[in-house]
This record gives C-alpha cells, sequence and structure tokens, in this order.
C-alpha cells in the first residue's frame, strides 16, 4: 500500500491537475494506493500516526506529491524514520531535491521508477535548533526546531527564501527565476552579521557574514550548487561561509555560485563537519529546505538519522 500527500496548491495551484493525471495511472496499473491531502503550515503527523498504528505492514511507503515544501512538511511528521520509505512526484517551484537526485519528469517513468524500486539509497535527515528570535517586524517568536533534507542556513540565501515565498504573484510570473531575482537584489539590502562558528568542537570567527549555508545536497535556491560535493548519505554536513567582501564584491560572486567557480575565492570557505552552532551578533534570517520561521541569532544543525528514499 502506497500512502500519497498531494499538495493541490503546489506549483502555482497545479497539483490537483498533476494528481488526476497520476491516479489515473495507478488505477491503471492496479497499485494500491491511500491519499491524503496536505495544507499549508498543517503538520501532517496525526495522519502519519494513523497510518503508523492502523497497519502491521512495515516500512510504510510514502509517496509526496509536491515540491521541497511539500517534501520538507511531510518529513516533519514522520516518527518513525527506521521504519518509512520515501518516494517523490516532483511539482514544486524550487524543486532543489529533484535537482540533487536527477529525478525524472515524466509521469509514467516517475511512478514506474517508485513501484519497480528502480533505485534505493539511504539519505540523512537533518534538524536544525534555534533560539533567540524575531519576526521582520521585530516581534518576538518563540524558539524552534525542524528537520530537513536539502539545506539549512541563515543570512542572505534565507533573505531570499523570505521574500519569495512572500511573493507569490512574482514567484508565478518567473517560477524558479524568482531566486535569481532575489539573489540580485539581496545583495544590497542584507545585513551582515559576526558569527562565532563552531563545527565539532573547532571555533572560528567570520565577520561580516553574508550567510552561512548547511549543505546536505550539493544544489539549493532553484538550483544553486553552492556545495558541490555535499552528499546526504555520508553521515555529514557542508557548510557554506561567504563572508568580509563589499557589496559589489558580492555581486560579482552570485554568478559564480551558479557555475561552481566560488570555490577557493576570497571571502569563501567550505567546511565539513557532522554538526555546527552558530552565534551572530545580530539576528538573521533562518531557512530550512526554503522555508523561513524568522530571524534568529542562535543557530545549531546536524543529522538526525537517515531513512529510505526510492525512485
Amino acid at each position: 500500500m502506497y500512502y500519497i500527500f498531494v499538495n493541490p496548491a503546489s506549483k502555482s495551484g497545479s497539483g490537483s491537475a498533476l494528481w488526476a493525471e497520476a491516479e489515473k495511472i495507478f488505477k491503471e496499473r492496479n497499485i494500491p494506493y491511500e491519499v491524503h491531502l496536505t495544507k499549508k503550515n498543517e503538520s501532517i503527523q496525526k495522519d502519519y500516526e494513523e497510518i503508523y498504528n492502523k497497519t502491521t505492514e512495515r516500512p510504510i511507503k510514502l509517496i509526496i506529491l509536491g515540491g521541497d515544501g511539500t517534501l520538507n512538511q511531510v518529513v516533519q511528521g514522520i516518527t518513525h524514520l527506521d521504519e518509512t520509505e520515501l518516494s517523490l512526484i516532483r511539482n514544486g517551484s524550487g524543486n532543489d531535491f529533484s535537482r540533487n537526485k536527477e529525478l525524472p519528469e515524466d509521469l509514467p517513468s516517475i511512478i514506474s521508477g517508485i513501484t519497480d524500486r528502480k533505485h534505493e539509497l539511504n539519505i540523512d535527515v537533518c534538524e536544525s535548533v534555534y533560539s533567540g528570535g524575531c519576526l521582520p517586524d521585530g516581534s518576538s517568536i518563540p524558539d524552534g526546531s525542524h528537520r530537513y533534507l536539502v539545506s539549512s542556513g541563515l543570512g542572505y540565501d534565507a533573505d531570499i527564501c523570505y521574500y519569495a515565498n512572500h511573493s507569490p504573484k512574482l514567484k508565478k510570473l518567473l517560477k524558479h527565476q524568482v531566486y535569481t531575482f532575489f539573489g540580485v537584489k539581496n545583495v544590497f539590502t542584507t545585513g551582515l552579521a559576526d558569527m562565532e562558528v563552531d563545527i565539532n568542537g573547532q571555533i572560528s570567527f567570520y565577520p561580516h557574514v553574508y550567510f552561512l549555508a548547511a549543505m546536505n545536497q550539493p544544489v539549493e535556491g532553484g538550483g544553486v550548487p553552492m556545495a558541490p560535493d555535499a552528499s546526504d548519505t555520508d553521515g555529514k554536513l557542508d557548510f557554506l561561509v561567504i563572508y568580509g567582501l563589499s557589496r559589489l564584491g558580492a555581486l560579482l560572486l552570485v554568478p559564480k555560485l551558479k557555475s561552481k567557480k566560488h570555490v577557493g575565492r576570497k571571502g569563501v570557505s567550505l567546511l565539513r563537519g557532522e554538526k555546527i552552532k552558530v552565534t551572530c551578533n545580530i539576528p538573521k534570517m533562518v531557512h530550512y529546505d526554503g522555508e523561513t520561521p524568522g530571524l534568529f541569532k542562535s543557530f545549531e544543525t546536524g543529522i538526525i538519522g537517515q531513512i529510505r528514499f526510492i525512485y
């Protein structure tokens, strides 16, 4: 039995139409399934627990129809990672997870890959913990934690996610190029922080930081290879820090990020480790797989386990 979590609003509302196409294939091939519709900002944990408790079949086979945000929403609610398998029918605007895994776009091929178990991987699941936060309007918010599969971080790249998520009309018009638009714009507007960075007990200080990205996979932000050698199967995270550059220098670095030519340049540091703790002198926007809970001064992230991914 496949338990399919569908986001009808994914990719500017095209999720329902894509599910109608997918459902025909499931019925034609006599593939048993049960569908659950997701809602924005609602946890799927209750649905997952009901599935877990009503069936003795293990592993529980979940299929997500949506983008990175829907995939992340489902991962938050999985309470038994080691007894669950995950698959994805891509339908988002950024689709970084799909890019990193080179998932096919052809719907029959996607479904065949899942049901025939063409590829199987144990992928790392990560969690970010943050505190000392506020919203952009200055109002305080509680400390929090969230899981992610692609990336997390704070600063400039999180600012891009925030403005893209809060610009639905522009996102619909530009699609994944909305990240490029805000990527250029925010070079001149993002606040620069001084950061103390602790990676596995090794402490470093970085002045005037544009952003720090914790990469579980190589690509984020609609296709930008922030950490080209990152792998979600090695039990480690790659950390990219951009710091100490002028605004013009940072702007000139943006196209180099997209072409993988940033590695080894001035103001660019690539690190690797199991976990990281970051302390900032000012609150910085945090993101986890493109979702932005707010601005925080303290940020920790690391790997908490693995889940089986089938595609």
